[in-house]
């Protein structure tokens, strides 16, 4: 609920604490946390009047082991995912990804976000749930004891600032000895294999909460839809180029599974962080791959590389985070996808995804339109895809829906 779609602004009220919604003839609405110094006011933890107990111990264990429960039924089991999403798991603002270590999935992480100011007000109680969970979890599914798992806060985000609350530094709350929590071995869904695949990251310091586990279906999709125009290509060696490549999740994924048809392959990731080449390097090298690694800024560098690829994947961090930044970030998208179809070989594979989720799925099929027509390139788009279903999406909240994946064969 917006602050302009309330009878009377709220005053006096701690930014966070519990409150009810009511309708002006006094029909309860909906029970969950306000905040008067923000744009949006009020935000839903249950539409039960009953539910007295939503934003305590319970309610919020509750919740907690409702999310849990129905990623287990997805299949994600001693696979890394997204244990909370925020809106969609009824605890707006809080984001909560695990990761099961490598080699067997004994020891685990807990990698914890809080940006809205009424779950950053119920920080101990956060924690003290997600104990409970893991004590539970252990006696009925086996997980990981409460001593073999390690809790990290990522409150190093902007979207805190938006809810008035400020940036942190990253904390570990618990650690497990012996394990590095800045060069951690993960376990994550296989684009081919019903084994996981082990990547290596870093928890502590990396980018979102240390690996973007919302692409793990559109890697097991690309997979699918481009076996069979890679295998017509009959080449030996298969190029590669990942930009913004981070830790190479997309070509480590795609490299595997070329060598599972017998397929090598040669990547070229580009990023503008060497220590991110480091880990994307020790991940393609994993699954057999030749790597080659080029720190720089694909919106400034990529006009000087000449050589053609027979798979370009454009995944950038999120360009546009505010509506004023819509007109540019969207210009920057057009550039960065005109460069990725310019290296593209004759027949070869695009991946091109947007996580700017104030860039809709309509203006991101116009950026690719735009960037065909600059390099006079026809582009027939094979699939779609979306984010992975451990981050669900409400239809009643947009805002939750954020990446867009398209998959294309070149010239065709």
């Amino acid at each position: 609920m917006f602050s302009n779609e309330l009878a009377e602004s709220p005053k006096g009220i701690e930014p966070g604490s519990e409150i009810e919604l009511r309708e002006a003839s006094g029909k309860f609405i909906a029970r969950g946390y306000g905040n008067a110094f923000s744009l949006i006011a009020f935000r839903t933890v249950t539409r039960e009047s009953e539910e007295s107990d939503a934003l305590q111990f319970t309610g919020i264990f509750r919740r907690l082991k409702r999310a849990s429960e129905f990623r287990y039924a997805l299949g994600f089991v001693r696979q890394s995912h997204r244990l909370c999403f925020g809106e969609a798991d009824a605890l707006p603002g809080l984001i909560v990804d695990r990761y099961f270590l490598s080699p067997n999935g004994k020891q685990q992480v807990f990698v914890i976000q809080m940006q809205t100011a009424g779950i950053d007000y119920r920080r101990e109680i956060v924690l003290k749930a997600i104990e409970a969970l893991v004590t539970e979890e252990q006696n009925v599914w086996g997980y990981p004891s409460f001593q073999d798992t390690a809790i990290i806060i990522r409150n190093d985000v902007s979207a805190r600032k938006l809810d008035g609350i400020n940036e942190e530094e990253p904390r570990t709350i618990k650690e497990i000895p012996g394990v590095s929590l800045s060069d951690s071995s993960i376990l994550v869904r296989s684009a081919w294999s019903e084994e996981p695949l082990a990547f290596s990251v870093n928890l502590f310091g990396g980018q979102k909460t240390g690996f973007f586990l919302d692409q793990a279906i559109n890697t097991r999709l690309a997979v699918e839809r481009l076996k069979w125009p890679i295998q017509t290509l009959a080449k030996k060696e298969v190029r590669i180029l990942d930009l913004c490549s981070y830790v190479g999740q997309w070509s480590t994924q795609l490299s595997g599974a070329l060598r599972s048809i017998k397929i090598e392959s040669k990547v070229t990731a580009v990023d503008a962080s060497a220590s991110a080449l480091d880990f994307a390097r020790r991940n393609v090298e994993s699954v057999g791959a030749e790597f080659i690694g080029l720190k720089g800024d694909v919106l400034r560098d990529l006009g000087s590389v000449s050589e053609t690829f027979d798979i370009v994947v454009s995944d950038p961090p999120a360009l546009i985070k505010s509506r004023k930044e819509i007109p540019q970030g969207t210009h920057a998208y057009v550039q960065i996808n005109t460069q990725a179809l310019r290296l593209l070989s004759r027949g070869g594979c695009i991946i091109s995804s947007s996580c700017s989720g104030l860039l809709s799925e309509t203006e991101f099929a116009g950026v690719l339109a735009k960037a065909a027509n600059r390099q006079m390139r026809k582009v027939k788009w094979i699939a779609r895809g979306g984010q992975s279903p451990d981050h669900p999406i409400l239809a009643e909240f947009p805002e939750g829906k954020h990446l867009k994946t398209w998959i294309g064969i070149v010239d065709v």
